[in-house]
């Protein structure tokens, strides 16, 4: 019999943490709407700080769903189905397919005529989705956020990176870094790649990825 709740079924078939990240997905969503409506209804003022705020709390509402669905790649078998996939293809479609209120500056060099790889495609999609958000919580205006990749080895390198300064380790990433950089590489080693990441408090960070 259901509970009045409608969890009891639920949490007796599939891990607490993924109803947990379920429940909390649907106020976030509502939250970041609202965000997003306000920030086309309101008069921009000359100081701009409610949009500055509104775009601030759309931020942390993706934020927010970057750590639960770290949390649940972390905590649940990785099933991987390699199939070819263009990752150029693939990335650009994730990329576009964001809010732009949250987009940072972003440049992308991509080679021409690059190998498919091999890769789970809902993984790749995840691994680019975890990326970019972990870069672009510390790019701006001044510190766009670069991404290139070229042929290597049968595969592709892709390497990206944020010249923002003062970042002193890995620790100094803030929320949800170190849970994003984790299951990261473990969506790379599930697929016999590589993953090598760097803080540099001058350069800023700078991250390469090699698939096959």
């Amino acid at each position: 019999m259901s509970s009045a709740t409608g969890l009891q079924p639920a949490v007796g078939s599939v891990p607490v943490l993924r109803v947990i990240a379920h429940e909390l997905r649907q106020p976030l969503s509502t939250i970041e709407a609202i965000a997003y409506y306000l920030s086309l209804v309101l008069p921009r003022e000359e100081d701009g700080k409610i949009h500055e705020q509104l775009d601030r709390l759309q931020q942390l509402v993706e934020q927010s769903n970057w750590i639960l669905s770290n949390s649940l790649l972390l905590t649940e078998p990785m099933a991987c189905s390699p199939e070819p996939v263009d990752l150029s293809e693939l990335i650009t479609q994730t990329l576009i397919a964001r809010p732009f209120s949250i987009n940072p500056p972003l440049g992308v060099n991509f080679d021409d005529g690059l190998p498919f790889i091999h890769a789970d495609p809902a993984l790749a999609r995840a691994l680019v989705e975890n990326v970019f958000t972990l870069f672009r919580q510390h790019s701006s205006a001044a510190h766009p956020v670069s991404w290139r990749m070229r042929a290597h080895g049968g595969g592709v390198l892709l390497e990206m990176s944020t010249t923002t300064p003062d970042i002193l380790s890995e620790a100094a990433l803030g929320p949800g870094a170190a849970l994003a950089l984790e299951s990261a590489r473990r969506i790379v080693a599930a697929h016999g790649g590589s993953l090598q990441f760097e803080v540099n408090p001058v350069s800023g960070i700078w991250m390469r990825v090699g698939l096959l």
